[in-house]
């Protein structure tokens, strides 16, 4: 009896030895899972370079809010979306949408000028975006100096109501256009990031004389064809773009040009510099030369904005003329600004702008060569510095001149009429760069000439 004792208790320590055993091994086993799992959660997830797929990892894993939203293969940004920013070509861009064959989609921060929508769409603004066989045409293209921009499908669907608007016919590609009503209404229209306090026409018609707008507030309007609204151009890249760096914010946006800018030759249209502890914008570039417009009034005090008559006579523009405000501008100021030689003299476009046709060509017909003068109607930024004079008349009255309102919008004025002076010039493209980034924060400093 002893015996059979002995053997049951030998049997019941083997049991528990193996129970010990399997125990530690699944222990083990799954410690080891979770420390595998643990190990490889909190390692950062390698960020690809592409511009389209970085955009969705950064949706998918870092921001704290969904606003990269999918719908029928295309990704679009809604609401507030504040990581979608990107710097290219000296604008401020905010990506719209990712499209199914994965290229991005963009659309400038600001309103880079304001135009009529004229007799229809295709015969001014999109000319004045690309080039055509029009004469004049592709001024928005030529400051971008790419050859890296695809098509975009430019929505041109007319529609007498908000509730019917879509992209459904009529469209075209083009390789700059605007947003159109239904991308607006996309990205949750007032809600959105799209909505930037400005006002700006989009690619849609309400009927034969009027088109569809956003105003200052974000809500979408309608307004004859005749009517100024801002001009805010869209692009498409390859989604396969390389991102140098940022991380999509106001801050940093992305980047995504290697750059060496040594001199103003290397800077970009729309970037700006200092000069004469002052502001200035670069608005075109031309052989050996580059144009910059002042960002403030010519001031005659601290705070205080000079004021001046263009002419008691004519909107004739005579520098020669001691009555004419270009008198002034390019003898007594001109002096003034000019004593380390590094401005020079240029193109300053005199053509007339009819309010019955709205045609912009006609603008940049005619011109003169100074070394002080004013932007005309059809020029990028124009319309950034309020209540000053642009170089640009009516051919049906000789007293009047086009100007600048408080609303940023060319309005037909006269001669006599005191207003601010907001000065253009001509750089020589050999000055040399020291330092800053080129944008407002940050402008470039600015060297003397390249030897």
């Amino acid at each position: 009896m002893k015996k059979k004792k002995k053997v049951r208790v030998k049997k019941q320590a083997i049991f528990n030895l193996m129970s010990v055993v399997f125990l530690l091994t699944v222990g083990i086993y799954y410690l080891t899972r979770l420390i595998h799992y643990k190990i490889e959660n909190d390692r950062p997830i390698e960020l690809s370079s592409h511009l389209a797929t970085r955009l969705k990892q950064e949706d998918d894993t870092y921001t704290s809010k969904k606003v990269l939203i999918e719908t029928n293969d295309i990704y679009r940004y809604v609401g507030n979306a504040d990581n979608n920013y990107l710097q290219y070509r000296g604008y401020l861009w905010r990506i719209v949408r990712i499209n199914e064959d994965n290229s991005v989609t963009m659309v400038t921060e600001e309103a880079i000028t304001y135009l009529p929508y004229g007799g229809s769409l295709q015969n001014y603004i999109l000319s004045w975006l690309n080039h055509d066989d029009s004469k004049h045409s592709g001024i928005f293209e030529d400051t971008l100096e790419s050859d890296e921009l695809l098509t975009t499908k430019i929505c041109l669907d007319k529609f007498p109501e908000i509730e019917v608007a879509g992209c459904f016919e009529g469209n075209k590609d083009y390789k700059i256009g605007l947003l159109s009503v239904y991308d607006y209404m996309e990205a949750d229209a007032t809600e959105s990031y799209l909505n930037n306090g400005t006002n700006f026409w989009t690619t849609n018609s309400y009927d034969s004389s009027t088109a569809w707008y956003i105003a200052e507030d974000g809500l979408i309007g309608t307004d004859s064809y005749s009517a100024k609204y801002g001009i805010r151009p869209v692009i498409t890249l390859s989604g396969d773009t390389v991102i140098l760096s940022g991380n999509g914010t106001s801050e940093d946006p992305y980047l995504i040009e290697e750059r060496d800018v040594k001199t103003l030759q290397d800077s970009y249209v729309g970037e700006y510099i200092r000069y004469q502890d002052q502001l200035w914008r670069i608005i075109s570039k031309q052989e050996g030369k580059v144009k910059i417009a002042s960002e403030s009034c010519l001031q005659e005090k601290q705070g205080e904005c000079k004021l001046a008559y263009f002419s008691k006579y004519s909107n004739d523009f005579n520098e020669t003329e001691e009555d004419n405000l270009l008198y002034d501008l390019n003898h007594d100021y001109y002096r003034k600004i000019n004593n380390d030689n590094l401005l020079t003299e240029g193109n300053f476009y005199t053509g007339t702008y009819s309010l019955t046709d709205n045609n912009y060509r006609v603008c940049l017909d005619d011109k003169l060569t100074l070394h002080v003068g004013f932007l005309s109607v059809a020029e990028p930024f124009a319309f950034e510095v309020t209540n000053t004079f642009l170089m640009t008349t009516s051919p049906n009255n000789e007293m009047s001149i086009y100007t600048v309102n408080d609303a940023h919008a060319m309005f037909e004025d006269s001669v006599t009429q005191t207003l601010a002076i907001r000065p253009v010039l001509y750089m020589k493209d050999k000055v040399t760069i020291t330092g800053g980034k080129g944008n407002y924060l940050s402008p470039y400093e600015l060297g003397g000439l390249e030897e």
